[in-house]
Formats: structure tokens, sequence, C-alpha cells
């Protein structure tokens, strides 16, 4: 492990991040390998997860099993979503910081496969590992109803099951992101120009509230330019005030009153600030944070060198950026944020394997350079969450990479995609962020999770 400080060198007082735990090599192959390799853990996987039979398909065969998203609802269980349609469950045992010198393989303790690829997923927000009956988390399988499953369940069994579809072609829509309400009664869902808010307890319906971010889809400008356009790809509630801030693959936020019930309290499009002023870049939303406080708001994007920093008290005040992340892909890079000592900290991976720490955000203005960083892995860091000590912090890795059981005559680089085809391969890096390992290396990917102690 090798850890650095702002620029190329350590300082005395730069933070060591030990690692303590990993799920090793065991993700880091084709997903038909790591099929077989899961089946060999032992006693963590279920026996009914165990006994399923193994089916292998050609995309098994040509694609490696990166990790796509991490959360820790509680911060005794891991959950991730992965290129195999998977949400896998890892409990963090209790002795996990005993020595911190020998750090613990990590098996998981449920998989549960989907049936399409899994473009979304939250953990419920008042999960509770001792609680089972807390223990429980929604998904967006592609062109299918949202689920609702307790993820301590040996198999995929449904509690529940929300429907969203096109009044135009009957069909299912697939959120592109999904968020919880502070009170954990409802949830929302982000689609093209709409918002939807479904309550838990109305099972097999579909959503009570339809929010449509534009006045209409009909309209020659798409809303005669109120509102914003595009596909949602960003929720987030801020609690104490109940805002829910919604992003779009067009650059956009949009601030709703009432967790998203209420009005518009205010809208605004990104790019200038981030082409322009900060000069970090971005292609569309992927993430929305808050601060504690409730008056910063965190936007991050794809393709984006940096992180914008919004004081919310005023429609559309950019009052800083973070600079340096390294994201310049399409594939979603997570980023999570702390109360730390100094301030609000900003923790980010980036697409060399670093994880880059920014503290004291929002104490002043500009640009904000990294406090300090260490090499967490050897692909692309896809998320970085915190334990709520600040003191343990959890990552997943991996990229979609192209073998040589893929074509390379596909679409040519000038070729341009709709916005819904890359809000499709969101999750995944897709065209120009699709990875490919030297014809004649021994080149192993780095899909893999770890837990690290400071």
């Amino acid at each position: 492990m090798q850890a650095c400080g702002v620029g190329m060198y350590p300082t005395p007082n730069t933070p060591t991040p030990k690692l303590v735990a990993s799920t090793g090599s065991a993700y880091s192959c084709t997903i038909a390998e790591s099929k077989f390799r899961e089946r060999e853990l032992g006693g963590f996987i279920s026996e009914q997860s165990r006994n399923l039979n193994v089916t292998i398909g050609i995309e098994d065969i040509s694609e490696v099993n990166y990790f796509k998203t991490l959360r820790s609802p509680d911060g005794t269980t891991l959950l991730t979503s992965s290129a195999d349609n998977t949400i896998r469950s890892f409990i963090l045992p209790p002795t996990l910081l005993d020595n911190p010198s020998s750090p613990i393989s990590l098996a998981p303790y449920t998989t549960h496969v989907h049936p399409t690829s899994i473009n979304c997923f939250s953990p419920y927000p008042h999960f509770i590992l001792s609680e089972p009956s807390t223990a429980l988390y929604l998904s967006t399988p592609t062109d299918l109803p949202i689920r609702l499953i307790n993820c301590l369940s040996p198999s995929p069994t449904l509690i529940s099951t929300y429907s969203l579809i096109s009044p135009t072609t009957e069909a299912y829509q697939t959120p592109s992101s999904i968020a919880w309400s502070s009170s954990g009664t409802h949830f929302l869902t982000g689609t093209d120009c709409m918002i939807a808010l479904f309550d838990i307890a109305r099972t097999g319906e579909g959503p009570s509230v339809k929010m449509p971010t534009i006045p209409s889809k009909r309209h020659k400008m798409k809303g005669g330019g109120v509102g914003m356009r595009g596909i949602v790809s960003a929720l987030s509630v801020q609690g104490a005030d109940g805002l829910l801030a919604a992003g779009t693959w067009t650059r956009w936020v949009g601030l709703y009153d009432m967790e998203g019930v209420g009005g518009t309290v205010a809208n605004w499009s990104v790019a200038e600030a981030a082409d322009e002023h900060a000069k970090i870049g971005g292609a569309g939303l992927t993430q929305t944070l808050w601060s504690a406080c409730g008056r910063y708001l965190y936007v991050v994007e794809r393709k984006s060198n940096g992180v914008l920093v919004y004081d919310v008290r005023v429609m559309g005040k950019l009052v800083a950026w973070l600079e340096g992340r390294q994201a310049l892909t399409n594939q979603r890079i997570g980023v999570d944020v702390y109360e730390g000592q100094e301030g609000m900290e900003l923790w980010a991976g980036g697409t060399d394997g670093m994880v880059r720490v920014w503290e004291g955000v929002g104490k002043s203005e500009g640009a904000l350079e990294r406090s300090w960083d260490w090499k967490a892995h050897d692909d692309p860091v896809s998320s970085t969450i915190l334990h709520n000590s600040g003191t343990v912090i959890a990552t997943c890795s991996g990229q979609r990479v192209q073998s040589k059981f893929e074509d390379d005559s596909g679409s040519s680089d000038g070729e341009e995609i709709s916005e819904r085809e890359e809000a499709d391969h969101s999750d995944e890096s897709s065209h120009d962020s699709l990875g490919k390992f030297p014809t004649g290396t021994n080149r192993i990917p780095d899909n893999s999770i770890k837990v690290w102690y400071l």
C-alpha cells in the first residue's frame, strides 16, 4: 500500500490507512470464473445460493466481474452491485480491527442474482443488521418492476414490487436514480423529465405522485425554457429541511420542497460553472450530496476532474470547487462526505486507483486542492464510503474491460450517441471509457472490495 500527501511526497501528518479486510482476487476475473470461485468460498454463502446451478453465457466469458457500486447503510454490512447483475451482502465481523496487520478475507453472506442489469439500488435508510426486518434494499433491474428485497434472505425473494410504466408505450421504465425519503415510508425515482414518488406500502402499484421537471415534453422548447429537461440521473434528500436535490444528464440541478412533493425551489445549469469557472469539465450529473448542515450541495459529474460546491441559500451560487478528482470517464465514480473535526470532508476515488480526501470543504471560496491521498486499487475506484466514526473506509474497484471476444469494429470515437443511450450505459464504463488491457500482457483486473482503518 502506497500513501502520499498533496503532490508527490508524504508529509509527517499524512494519514496512512491500513488494509484490514479484502475480497482479494475472488472477483478479479471473468464473470464465469467468479461464479465458480464464489461457490468455493464456503460457509459465508447460504446453502440455497451455493447450490444454485451455475449457468454460463457468452457475456459471462467475455466480461470481467467488476464492482459498480458499494453501499453501507449501518456500517456493519456492505451491499454491492456488480457486472454480473448481482447484489451481494458482506457482513463485517466484530473482529475486523483486532489485528490490523493481518487483513481479513471477505466473502458474501448472500448473493441475489437479478434477471437483467441493475441500473441502481438503494438500502433502506433505517437499516439495522440486528433487526432483520429492516435489512431492505430497493433495486431497479432493467425493463422490469422496481423490487424491494431483504438482503439477508438466502434468495432474492420479492417482498414487494412497484411499477413505473410509460403511458405511451406501456413498457416498464427503468429509473436512472432512486432515493428513499428520510422517513423510509416512501421513495423517489428519476426518469426522463420526471420524478416519481412511491408509497412503500402500496405493493404492486405505481407512483402515488408524478412530478414533471418541465411543464410539457410536447413543447418545441421542451418546457418552454422552464424547469430542467433530461433524464433525472441523481437524487438526494436533505433531512433537516426536506429539500430534494435532483440532477440530470443534461447538467441541470433542481431543488424541490417537501422531499419532492412540494414546489420547485430553484433550478440551474452547472455547465458554465464547471466548464468556464472551475474548468473541471463534466458530462452529466451522477450524484448530489448534502453537507451535514444542509447549507451546501455537492454536485458530482461524469467525465469531470472535480466536484462543484453550491450554497443552496442563493440559487445557483457556486462557492467552491474541488480539483484533481481524476474521474474523466463515463463510469459512475461515487464520492462520500463526512463531518470531521475541521469541517466537512469529501472522499473520492479516481480512475487511477487513488482515493483523494479534501478537508475543510466550505470554509473557503474558489479552488480547493486535495489534502491527502493514497493508492487503494489498481483499477478505477468506483465507490468510496465512510463509517460514521470516520476511521473505517470501504472502497470497491473495477471497470468494464474489452476482451478478445469483443469486436473492435464498433462505433467510431466520433460517433454521437443519444442521451438515453448514454444513460443506459452510465453504470458501466461505456464507449470511450471502455478499458482494454494491452495485448500480450498478464494484466489481471482489480475487481475487489477493500476495508481500511485510519
